[in-house]
């Protein structure tokens, strides 16, 4: 472990409020990295090299001044994590009124490092632990050494496997800590394995033998309503199915496919959709060619384009479809007349509105392949 002028900061403005005396942090090599006196930034202090060197306190009177570089009166003491002296902190002043806070000081400021040491080694995890699953999604073979490596970031898994997704929408500055959090509470609310993944989503692994899908979506129903409760937090989660193998990217993929199909602060299994799963079927070839087929005459107009994609999203509600669009009821009507028009399928029959969905489904799959 090593002090770092940003660690030594940290320290100072937690510290400080211990007492009112100047303080400095000084490391390993005895310069200074943090003082409430910025002036003293950098400077070599032989107190300190005193210190790490007898691995004890230091008191300094006005009799060292004459003797020693770049010291003032006061306590030097050090800093010991792992009985290593990594570092000095100093507290400027009467060593008579401070030694009564040495020992406090200390254990706070040991305290503070170990903390920091914590936070450090769970982000590692935390990334190790993205890394690896970003390798597994990949692979259709999965060998025994590639699960050795898992158990060592505490992939303990048996399948039939499940993976799923969670996004968290409209999120603060603060996301990491946050997320933190996340993935505490659904590891104590859910029996499972959760992976942070990337800055809003949270991967997380279940065995179906453990529990099953109607179980895992009534947990994940009591999850959601939580976090708006007390972070005033969207999810929005997509369930994947399972596998009889350690092969999980297919699951990975219908988790992800589930998300995108769900609407904000929805819960959507991949196993309960009815004609995606049927499309999903359908060959790039076949798709490419049904939705020019639907669409292009529709291409060279965008409002009346953006017009039905809204109009099938409301359901085709007129009236939310309008206001959506900010357009008028008759400016809608004109619009839904000039897609006949176009296409010569009526917006209004549910013949038209299958092939309409189909083809939106078929265009939306092309460009999020695309990205």
């Amino acid at each position: 472990m090593e002090l770092t002028p940003t660690l030594g900061q940290k320290i100072i403005n937690e510290t400080r409020n211990l007492i009112h005396e100047k303080i400095i942090i000084v490391n390993d090599k005895a310069i200074i990295i943090a003082s409430t006196d910025s002036s003293r930034l950098g400077d070599f202090h032989e107190g300190a090299l005193q210190t790490i060197q007898t691995k004890s306190t230091t008191i300094l009177t006005e009799s060292h001044l004459t003797t020693m570089k770049g010291v003032l009166p006061g306590v030097n003491l050090p800093i010991t994590i792992e009985n290593k002296v990594i570092g000095v902190i100093g507290i400027t002043g009467n060593p008579t009124e401070i030694i009564p806070f040495a020992s406090l000081m200390k254990k706070m400021t040991e305290i503070l490092i170990r903390e920091n040491i914590l936070v450090q080694e769970t982000e590692w995890q935390s990334r190790a632990k993205e890394a690896y699953f970003f390798e597994w999604v990949q692979m259709n073979d999965i060998p025994t050494h590639f699960i050795d490596r898992g158990k060592l970031l505490d992939f303990h898994l048996s399948f039939p496997l499940r993976c799923s997704i969670i996004e968290i929408e409209a999120f603060e500055r603060s996301y990491k800590d946050r997320l933190n959090e996340i993935l505490d509470l659904l590891s104590l609310k859910i029996t499972c394995t959760p992976i942070r993944w990337g800055h809003n989503r949270i991967i997380f692994l279940t065995e179906e033998d453990t529990i099953d899908l109607n179980t895992l979506t009534m947990q994940l129903h009591s999850l959601q309503s939580y976090l708006a409760s007390k972070f005033c937090l969207t999810t929005t989660i997509g369930i994947g199915t399972t596998t009889n193998t350690y092969v999980i990217s297919d699951s990975y993929q219908k988790a992800t496919k589930a998300l995108k199909l769900g609407k904000p602060g929805t819960i959507t299994a991949y196993d309960e959709l009815l004609l995606e799963f049927c499309l999903d079927e359908v060959s790039t070839d076949i798709r490419k060619e049904f939705t020019d087929k639907i669409f292009s005459s529709l291409y060279k107009e965008e409002n009346v384009f953006l017009t039905l994609r809204s109009y099938l999203n409301n359901n085709m509600n007129l009236k939310q479809t309008a206001s959506e669009l900010h357009i008028h009821i008759n400016t809608l009507h004109y619009r839904l007349n000039r897609i006949e028009q176009l296409t010569g399928l009526n917006p209004k029959s549910t013949y038209a509105i299958t092939l309409f969905y189909t083809a939106l489904y078929f265009l939306d799959e092309n460009l999020n392949n695309k990205k």
